[in-house]
């Protein structure tokens, strides 16, 4: 099992076995709910979903520029800090195992799914990947 960063838009380009993983408070309303219309499986993942400290931060207008000197990001690193991240990964292992088991998969992956592509700075995937680097543990943008 491999954990990624990815977006939305690239769930069309995933193989069968990838597993998104939402951090959007609202999902896109394309999306069907379970599975993506290619048939990806997918779920909205709570614990990385900007909460309450994050509300009202985010105006899409990416103001300031730079990701570290904004607000959002700041609340966002401050929720993420607040899980336990070995519980975090033991419970996508278990996730993977269900799916594998339910899908025949010999192997899934994962990718943590944000609405901004790579090139926006200005993202949750740049405090995630820096969360899951400040644990130990690789994480990459998933390129097809």
């Amino acid at each position: 099992m491999k954990i990624y960063t990815s977006y939305f838009a690239q769930m069309r380009n995933f193989p069968p076995n990838m597993i998104g993983l939402s951090t959007a408070a609202y999902q896109p309303k394309w999306l069907t709910r379970g599975r993506s219309q290619n048939g990806i499986i997918w779920f909205p993942c709570p614990p990385l979903q900007p909460g309450e400290s994050c509300e009202g931060l985010c105006n899409g207008q990416c103001n300031p520029k730079h990701p570290q000197d904004c607000q959002f990001l700041k609340n966002y690193r401050a929720q993420l800090d607040k899980i336990d991240f070995k519980k975090f990964i033991l419970h996508i292992e278990g996730l993977c195992e269900e799916i594998c088991a339910e899908e025949d998969f010999n192997d899934a992956n994962f990718a943590i799914l944000t609405y901004e592509t790579p090139k926006n700075l200005c993202s949750e995937r740049i405090v995630i990947q820096q969360w899951f680097k400040d644990n130990f543990m690789e994480i990459e943008e998933w390129h097809k």
